[in-house]
């Protein structure tokens, strides 16, 4: 089965033609879970202009490798997870190590084929190994818990930095989350959904709505709601020499307090996604029981519920959910 979003709006699940054998640098996986992100839902409501359609969906993804072609450092049975970001190799940027921002990059479930099957094809190149005794549940987040990662090393976040996070979905969850780990002062700005279940889960952070922050001000913030309002509340909270790292993703347009940036030194940081040693690095992290990670994942669907799964994703009730491919 494959879950394609045969235009905005429209969804559907159909039977999956034969997958053939991988050809070299190619791997064949089966597919474990299928993290919901929120790209897969703008894609589904056509608010991301380069989407390709029809296509198939999906791109946060754990498999299994089923077969494997020549030329590929991967084995049977070996689980491994999506790196859903092409890359050439090739461009001035990735010379510089800059793949996340390759001039030829494609997004897998975007304008490339997404990974929402019970068997897929994977250049090998976009394949990344799951260690040993990492569980599912956790393998499942690293795609976007590696965007996390690679911004919030930007700003240098460590013991005692105080860092506050604009936004209460999944992003600014695992923000707040790998903030915590690195031993920060962790304050959680939420508007509509406060998650609390997740919060106290994560330990240590407090949580405020977004009108009682008052005249407080941050070494770093991290703005991870991608709207206008959670983007100039977040210049508004940098402390002179502070830093505002750019999660979220808008359209809109902002107003951006050019004297206030100036004059108190306040940088900056544009982020986007990750590279392949973001994702080493992420998934060391992952395999560190102590990383308070676990209550990001609020369900586990069957694919046969996607409808019910992309609802719950779209309600804003939940944090991250999950689809599971598994007999599909």
């Amino acid at each position: 089965m494959e879950l394609f979003v045969e235009q905005p709006g429209q969804l559907v699940l159909r039977e999956l033609a034969p997958v053939p054998a991988p050809g070299p640098g190619e791997v064949k996986i089966k597919l474990l879970y299928g993290g919901i992100c929120g790209s897969d839902l703008s894609v589904f409501k056509g608010r991301i202009p380069y989407a390709k359609y029809p296509g198939r969906a999906g791109h946060e993804a754990l498999g299994v490798v089923a077969a494997a072609g020549s030329g590929t450092p991967f084995a049977v049975g070996q689980k491994v997870v999506t790196f859903p970001n092409t890359f050439c190799g090739e461009c001035e940027f990735c010379h510089a190590g800059k793949t996340n921002v390759c001039k030829h990059k494609q997004s897998f479930g975007l304008n490339a084929p997404g990974v929402f099957a019970s068997e897929v094809l994977v250049d090998h190149r976009f394949l990344v190994a799951v260690p040993a005794g990492l569980s599912d549940e956790r393998a499942v987040l690293t795609e976007p818990f590696a965007t996390v990662v690679h911004g919030l090393k930007k700003a240098g976040v460590t013991k005692n930095t105080t860092v506050a996070i604009v936004g209460c979905g999944t992003m600014g969850l695992l923000s707040a989350v790998f903030a915590k780990h690195l031993g920060a002062d962790v304050t959680v700005i939420y508007n509509r959904h406060k998650h609390e279940a997740v919060t106290d889960s994560i330990g240590g952070l407090r949580v405020v709505q977004a009108g009682a922050v008052g005249e407080e001000l941050f070494d770093v913030v991290v703005e991870a709601a991608g709207v206008k309002p959670s983007v100039e509340m977040a210049m508004r909270l940098a402390k002179p020499g502070g830093a505002v790292v750019a999660l979220g993703i808008t359209g809109e347009q902002v107003d951006f307090p050019v004297i206030r940036i100036v004059r108190s030194e306040i940088t900056i940081y544009g982020s986007i996604i990750y590279t392949k040693a973001d994702f080493a690095e992420t998934l060391a992290y992952l395999n560190d029981p102590a990383l308070p990670i676990d209550a990001i994942v609020s369900k586990i669907m069957p694919v046969a519920d996607y409808r019910q799964a992309y609802e719950a994703a779209m309600s804003g009730d939940h944090v991250k959910i999950v689809l599971d491919f598994q007999g599909a």
